[in-house]
């Protein structure tokens, strides 16, 4: 088993040396959502489910649930379009000056790139993914997917929904928009315009083009 995980874990993920199971395998950076988890799964899925790889970068001082947020992640993804999010690796850093971000991306005046979110935006690139996430303490329960040109990546509110985390990643894998519609939030559809805490079923759909879309993104792998 040692030496089987080891080779999955290595032409599949990278992943080389020293081996953690619940860390390099399952996926598992933080406690808050904890569950039973079987590693045989695990390699299953690592050998023949499509996934992206994201690292994770939490700024000192926000207090995210990253472990939620990765398990609903993957609960949509996997639900919907058989794809899975593997996470490389999570740091956290002290970036006081990044706690409350300050850009003009997702607040409907345009789009550039402020000093403090080309600051933001250069950490976690040496962690083994294309696409990082942020967790920032912004206090507006919310998150934004747009990014600097050649670092792909979003951020989200340590106060965001459940929802909030996979609801960017999908903006920027498949560049997916928003679907615009007075049904969008009833319907469940995991891009609705009406706000991921105001979804109201029990998981959140994507359409058979939205999952197209991310399927056909050039950081989507295989083992």
């Amino acid at each position: 088993m040692t030496a089987s995980i080891r080779n999955v874990a290595s032409s599949c993920l990278d992943k080389t040396g020293r081996l953690s199971l619940r860390e390099d395998i399952l996926g598992v950076y933080a406690n808050d959502n904890p569950q039973n988890r079987s590693v045989l799964a695990q390699m299953n899925r690592i050998q023949t489910v499509p996934f992206v790889k994201i690292a994770l970068v939490t700024i000192q001082g926000a207090s995210p649930q990253i472990q939620r947020d990765l398990d609903n992640a993957n609960a949509v993804w996997v639900g919907n379009c058989n794809v899975w999010v593997y996470p490389t690796d999570s740091i956290t850093v002290n970036a006081p000056a990044l706690v409350a971000l300050a850009q003009d991306d997702c607040n409907g005046s345009g789009h550039s790139v402020s000093s403090e979110e080309d600051q933001l935006f250069d950490l976690g690139r040496n962690l083994g993914a294309n696409i990082v996430a942020y967790y920032i303490q912004s206090g507006s329960g919310a998150g934004c997917a747009a990014h600097p040109p050649g670092r792909r990546g979003f951020w989200a509110d340590d106060g965001a929904s459940p929802w909030t985390f996979i609801h960017e990643l999908t903006h920027v894998v498949g560049d997916n928009p928003h679907i615009d519609s007075n049904d969008s939030c009833n319907l469940g559809n995991l891009m609705t315009t009406c706000g991921t805490a105001n979804i109201n079923v029990a998981l959140p759909n994507l359409t058979n083009n939205q999952c197209d879309r991310i399927n056909g993104d050039a950081d989507i792998e295989s083992c």
